[in-house]
């Protein structure tokens, strides 16, 4: 688990630097540590304030895009992962697939789950609570066991549309009295998970291509003996479980046309499964929020809705690649249907909806995908769009994201992710995210004593011990900044791989310093960081360092290198200095490979 543990320090002669000007220190260091021609001169000025994200608070901002991530799913224990918790000061637990069991009974009342089985719901918002964290729900994902009898949502009658929609109401009303009743801050509702690329191709395609492939061009579809299907309706089936598939034909070559099975970017998606989620559960939180002898009970707590939570597959094509005349992506028509009075007639239009909501893996700064995929062009036209819906209050959420979506790669259990979970949480907050939530807590599921490791996850479960992944060290650091965000001048566009974000206040500075490139190229680059107008003018301060590069903090090298240094975060120096009478305070040159350094000084 994340804990702080001394590495390495500098030689003694560094230890006491008290009684030496800060003119002669500084010649010190550079005959200890020469500097490269082309080293980064970082300057930071403790008395200006830079605020790029709405709220004005960017550290409050950046912490809120790591501190919540998708619950545990050990259920041995429920991942005694407490120290984590606290280290990373968490707030928020993502309880995806918890409503998967939840039903009406046969008198219309809720039950979490049926009778005699795993209460999933309720076990995680009182696991979230106990440990001081609040919920965030994704809704709708699943159908209620007892509505599958009725088919396809759009086919039920107004009478069975109305037992859903009571469902709905008392399930947000469950979710909120339960977590509320445990001591939770706030609930944010979401609708609903990556519908934009859900049930993306029809039951056995596989193997219904497989015969053609085997058959020859001169089969027909008629003869193909494999018979296309769609998932059952309830738990753990059917994604697009609203939409009625006697409406579009599975038949070659009809899957992909106009009438064919909705594929990713469909807007059928929208406008027959997705907007009438959303539509329903945006009134089912109104209801409650409407509820006064209910809400009354909860002064100060808050509750939130996001959605539509895509993948963001549309933005792949989000521009004609020969004229670079922009497409109208899914999440951009989501916006309009939800805002817009002449969209579809205004049916679909919400009482509420706090942030819209995507997920995000990958290149942020080139693009996944393309330049249309980067994560300032995503942002950028999202608000974009709306502010011409006169939304521009609505706040971005990345409600999934991580280093790599592909667990084939080292990069979420390295000092890459590290590199690039720092470097994209400066991105985020440049691009206006308000809020986030990582992948998930750990790694394992049920009783596995030993996690999937590539997953991006804070913690590895290895023979029942965990440990943290370098991206959770990252967010360690950052928890350990304080006061408000500080501007960094001698960052450059033409050395784009050094990144730093840097804070103070009135008694400690913080400057996190990354060297991130989208090809985790470890070119190691020599940096120096002198702080100015610091409040501690002529007193003496500690400065500590903590790092996390190829060979330290990094679960990585723990477990392939014959030293098996600890994964945990370490301080590798530690050692006093005088600010000088300005308030100046210059520090030592450092080089630093693909990774992440803290500096901290403390009054």
């Amino acid at each position: 688990m994340p804990r702080v543990t001394s590495g390495s320090s500098l030689p003694k002669f560094f230890l006491r630097a008290i009684s030496v000007p800060a003119g002669v220190l500084v010649v010190c260091l550079w005959l200890a540590a020469p500097i490269a021609s082309r080293a980064a001169s970082l300057v930071v000025d403790a008395a200006d304030v830079v605020a790029e994200s709405d709220s004005g608070d960017d550290l409050a901002t950046l912490k809120g895009i790591f501190q919540g991530a998708h619950a545990p799913h050990d259920f041995a224990s429920l991942a005694p992962i407490g120290r984590p918790l606290a280290d990373l000061k968490m707030k928020r637990m993502r309880i995806l697939h918890a409503d998967v069991y939840s039903d009406l009974d046969a008198a219309g009342n809720f039950v979490p789950s049926p009778p005699g089985t795993w209460d999933n719901l309720t076990s995680q918002i009182d696991w979230a609570v106990q440990n001081g964290l609040s919920l965030h729900v994704p809704l709708a994902l699943h159908m209620p066991a007892s509505f599958a009898a009725y088919g396809p949502g759009e086919s039920w009658p107004q009478a069975i549309v109305d037992r859903y929609k009571s469902y709905a109401r008392q399930l947000v009303g469950y979710v909120v009295k339960r977590a509320f009743d445990g001591g939770a801050a706030s609930v944010t509702f979401e609708v609903s998970n990556e519908l934009d690329v859900a049930d993306e191709t029809p039951l056995h395609y596989q193997e219904w291509l497989a015969w053609f492939a085997q058959c020859g061009t001169s089969c027909s579809a008629a003869a193909n003996p494999v018979v296309l299907g769609h998932l059952p309706l309830g738990p753990w089936g059917r994604a697009l479980w609203w939409i009625d598939p006697a409406t579009y034909d599975l038949a070659y070559p009809e899957i992909w046309g106009t009438g064919g099975y909705p594929f990713p970017g469909d807007l059928r998606r929208l406008t027959r499964n997705v907007a009438p989620m959303q539509k329903i559960y945006g009134d089912a939180v109104a209801d409650v929020l409407a509820d006064q002898p209910l809400m009354a009970n909860y002064p100060g707590r808050t509750i939130a809705v996001a959605g539509p939570a895509f993948a963001g597959n549309s933005f792949r094509s989000a521009e004609d690649p020969a004229t670079r005349v922009e497409r109208s992506t899914l999440e951009e028509q989501f916006i309009a249907l939800m805002f817009d009075p002449g969209a579809a007639d205004g049916k679909f239009n919400v009482p509420a909806l706090n942030y819209v909501s995507f997920h995000y893996y990958g290149d942020f700064r080139n693009g996944w995908d393309g330049p249309t995929t980067s994560l300032r062009y995503v942002a950028g036209r999202l608000r974009e769009k709306l502010a011409a819906v006169g939304r521009d209050a609505v706040g971005l959420f990345v409600s999934e994201w991580g280093p790599r979506a592909d667990e084939t790669t080292d990069i979420n259990y390295s000092h890459k992710g590290a590199a690039w979970v720092a470097a994209f949480l400066a991105e985020a907050v440049a691009s206006k995210i308000a809020l986030g939530s990582y992948l998930q807590y750990t790694d394992a599921v049920g009783q596995a004593v030993t996690g999937s490791i590539g997953i991006a996850s804070l913690v590895h479960k290895l023979d029942g011990v965990y440990h943290p992944k370098p991206p959770a060290n990252v967010f360690q650091m950052i928890a350990m900044m304080s006061g408000v965000r500080r501007p960094v001048s001698g960052l450059s566009e033409s050395n784009p791989d050094i990144g730093a974000i840097a804070s103070s206040d009135a008694n400690s500075a913080g400057v996190l310093v990354f060297n991130y490139n989208p090809d985790f190229s470890d070119t190691a680059q020599d940096f120096t960081v002198e702080l100015r107008r610091l409040p501690f003018a002529g007193r003496e301060v500690t400065v500590e360092r903590y790092l996390i590069d190829a060979r330290t903090s990094n679960l990585q090298a723990f477990l392939t290198l014959p030293s098996h240094p600890s994964p945990d975060l370490q301080r590798v120096e530690r050692f006093t200095a005088q600010v000088d009478p300005m308030g100046v305070l210059t520090l030592p040159v450092r080089t630093l490979g693909l990774g992440v350094s803290l500096w901290r000084v403390i009054e």
